[in-house]
């Protein structure tokens, strides 16, 4: 009997159908269903697999840490520090993960690109992650390109670092023989991104990697089983991004790079080199708030403009938001300094104007949102992405240097800025300021969804 059931299971012709759907119908439902009904539908047939997947990779998504780590944790234990699950901007909900890959606890994560994470592991090992697809692609050592002999893992989840010697990596000098993951972004790689998508039908792409302090830029074409480094003129470098099959890359002197990663003959070669006086607005900004304050700049690709962005960082901010100096710390009624974490304060917004050469202010985005942080420096159109806030910027911790000065605070500096108002509100709110490893922004290829 019970063989019996079997067979007329199998027999079923409700199944066989499924597939016969038409492909718009299947995809105006799959759009209204939410991430655990997606997951579960995924398992039904296989071209439902495939359509979950191709919605799940379109979905803006910020990795967090468990919340009970970060709230239960005293900001001393780096052994734990993992991603644990994940918030889902289109439903406002945040996901914990049962299994978490092992990349994201022994891995340090050095960027995220077209939806893709890019970790470097033990023995200075990159590699390319896609959190939905659990995919892991391996790429070749940049240990030499680091400086580095030795990089391994202790068991208190700080890595032990060797050097080769300082004739080997020229002026740079390192200070620690061990150092945590948030150090090891500060120094080593502060920035990873992709030229094209390893997911591809054609499988090719490249990586970029921004390192050393910004001093360095380095690009891996796949295939190779090596690094090219490229001949830059003006660093540090504040940021670089991938647009078409060009390399933008800002210098630390206001002047662009750009780089075509795909010559004639296979090689990187330099395009041109644009000088551009910085903006008077963010400079007279800077200078009036210059012992308050430390900044960031991005580069942004938007609807074919390059913009430019300008963070305003406070050193020192209280509760209420005043910008405090670091002796307004120390009050005569208490033992114990104030804490008063770094916080972002403000945004400033140009778009280049090629034939002039010159910033141009822009008050508003339009319908368009910035996502700025560790990941690549985005632009998308809210109308994409439900919940998504127009005319905002999104952004997340990427102040490497000060992440581990304080266990009190650290990797806490996420939010949504209005360009409209210049209102700031949080994104997510744990209730320590302590929050390792620091949130990451995971967005999808814009241009899939735009074109």
């Amino acid at each position: 009997m019970q063989a019996t059931m079997k067979r007329r299971r199998k027999q079923s012709p409700l199944k066989s159908r499924i597939d016969e759907l038409p492909s718009d119908i299947m995809k105006s439902i799959f759009n209204s269903l939410s991430f655990n009904n997606l997951v579960q539908a995924k398992s039904v047939s296989s071209s439902w697999n495939i359509l979950g997947e191709e919605l799940l990779s379109k979905m803006p998504w910020l990795m967090l840490p468990s919340k009970k780590q970060v709230e239960e944790g005293d900001g001393t234990d780096v052994d734990n520090n993992g991603y644990h699950g994940f918030l889902s901007l289109s439903e406002n909900h945040v996901y914990s993960l049962k299994t978490a890959p092992k990349e994201f606890s022994e891995g340090c994560c050095i960027g995220s690109s077209r939806g893709w994470l890019l970790f470097l592991q033990e023995k200075a090992v990159p590699c390319l992650f896609n959190p939905l697809k659990r995919v892991k692609i391996e790429l070749p050592s940049v240990d030499r390109l680091l400086g580095l002999k030795r990089m391994e893992r202790n068991v208190n989840g700080e890595y032990e670092l060797d050097y080769f010697n300082s004739a080997e990596r020229g002026s740079r000098r390192f200070l620690f023989r061990s150092c945590g993951k948030q150090q090891v972004r500060d120094c080593f790689v502060r920035k990873a991104i992709l030229s094209g998508k390893p997911d591809d039908k054609n499988g090719k792409y490249g990586v970029v990697l921004l390192c050393n302090n910004g001093e360095d830029i380095v690009y891996h074409r796949s295939g190779d089983n090596c690094w090219t480094g490229l001949d830059v003129n003006r660093p540090p470098y504040q940021d670089i991004i991938c647009h078409g099959n060009y390399l933008y890359a800002l210098s630390d002197r206001n002047r662009i790079e750009v780089w075509d990663l795909h010559g004639r003959d296979g090689s990187v070669k330099k395009k041109s080199d644009i000088a551009v006086p910085f903006p008077d607005k963010s400079l007279a900004k800077l200078n009036s708030l210059r012992d308050v304050c430390t900044r960031r700049f991005y580069l942004v690709e938007s609807c074919g403009e390059l913009l430019f962005v300008v963070r305003f960082i406070g050193d020192y901010v209280d509760w209420d938001g005043t910008l405090l100096h670091e002796y307004d710390l120390l009050t005569e009624d208490c033992n114990h300094p104030k804490v008063c974490p770094y916080r972002t304060c403000l945004f400033h917004v140009y778009k280049m104007d090629f034939d002039k050469l010159r910033w141009v202010e822009m008050d508003t985005l339009g319908d368009r949102a910035l996502f700025l942080g560790g990941n690549q420096s985005v632009s998308v159109s809210a109308r994409c992405f439900p919940n998504c806030e127009k005319d905002c910027i999104y952004f997340s911790d990427d102040c490497w240097e000060r992440m581990e000065e304080d266990y009190l605070y650290g990797g806490h500096d996420m939010g949504i800025y209005s360009l409209k108002d210049g209102s700031l509100k949080p994104i997510y709110e744990f209730s320590s300021d302590k929050i390792q490893p620091p949130p990451c922004w995971i967005i999808p290829d814009t241009t899939v969804l735009e074109s």
